[in-house]
């Protein structure tokens, strides 16, 4: 090393405060880029920055939308990933072991796209008051080839799911998977609260369906992730209910507290059936035909009262009316 860059490099160190290194520099031959490097380096550090933090920020990512993929893991993998006319997207995929065109022995998780990227996995969609949720939610893709019959999408009636669809169990193994991966997440993106972990169905009933009546909730619930009502609150509600009380409006308003897209009208409605499909498959899918009933309307008011107890004045002055 000449001393002239000798010379150059001890007043970069200097500058990044490293008193040790000038002498190990003289074993070696620096080229002179990493002196320039070094010094842009050092430039940066001694800005005049204070960290001031501010109480009104939050984190980018604030949900997490689960689907299920319709297809094998090969086509899954290709409709994710590959360039297309309505491309789509989402940051994970969890294969399924047993899977014919999954190429491992193992189960391997696929980071598709960078958490603080946008994947493109929702939609048109609406989750309390946010819309175009692409922009703030992490996507995971669950490989299952639950599927509905091709007709399914063009009635505008409210078909018996049961009747045109066929859903799929999801096995142990990929579940246990996905509450890995799940957990993980929430560690790095505290601001996605339980009501916040939602599936696609959740954000656009009109169009979704996904994960579907077999996805099992509660059992991630009991793995710390999402939301679940307590017993004792789903007691009192069953005590509380008066027969005479107007169900629809009563679950409508209940529902729109915990965040659906869903307008209290009192009416059952095309959109209000749709939404409590939606609420049904995700908290009582023995039975998610779209109609309001008492244990639909119950389930809905415990679950505000569990994590949006400061939107239950409404509910209870609705539960007082005659």
């Amino acid at each position: 090393m000449t001393l002239r860059r000798y010379t150059l490099l001890q007043s970069v160190l200097r500058l990044l405060n490293i008193t040790r290194v000038p002498r190990l520099a003289r074993r070696f031959r620096f080229h002179p880029n990493l002196v320039l490097i070094l010094a842009a380096v050092s430039g940066c550090a001694t800005l005049p920055i204070i960290d001031a933090p501010s109480a009104n920020q939050n984190g980018r990512i604030n949900h997490l939308v689960l689907h299920f993929t319709s297809d094998d893991f090969n086509e899954s993998l290709t409709a994710l990933t590959a360039e297309s006319n309505q491309p789509v997207s989402a940051h994970y995929l969890i294969p399924q072991l047993g899977d014919t065109t999954y190429p491992h022995n193992r189960l391997k998780i696929y980071r598709l796209v960078a958490e603080h990227q946008r994947a493109w996995h929702a939609g048109v969609s609406y989750w309390d008051g946010a819309t175009a949720l692409n922009d703030r939610s992490i996507g995971i893709e669950i490989v299952n080839t639950s599927h509905c019959a091709p007709e399914y999408s063009d009635t505008l009636e409210l078909p018996d799911l049961q009747s045109v669809c066929e859903f799929i169990d999801y096995p142990e193994h990929q579940i246990q998977a996905l509450v890995g991966l799940v957990q993980d997440i929430l560690i790095r993106h505290p601001d996605i609260d339980p009501l916040q972990v939602v599936g696609h169905a959740d954000i656009a009933p009109e169009r979704k369906i996904d994960p579907g009546p077999k996805f099992p909730w509660y059992r991630l619930h009991q793995a710390g992730i999402g939301a679940w009502p307590r017993d004792e609150d789903l007691a009192f509600f069953r005590d509380a209910l008066d027969p005479s009380i107007d169900l629809v409006q009563l679950t409508q308003a209940a529902l729109a507290a915990l965040g659906y897209n869903i307008v209290v009208t009192g009416q059952l409605d095309h959109q209000t059936q749709r939404v409590i499909r939606a609420f049904q498959m995700h908290f009582r899918p023995k039975n998610y035909r779209g109609f309001v009933d008492i244990e639909t309307a119950v389930i809905a008011l415990a679950l505000v009262k569990r994590y949006r107890k400061s939107r239950m004045a409404p509910l209870l002055t609705l539960l007082a009316s005659p």
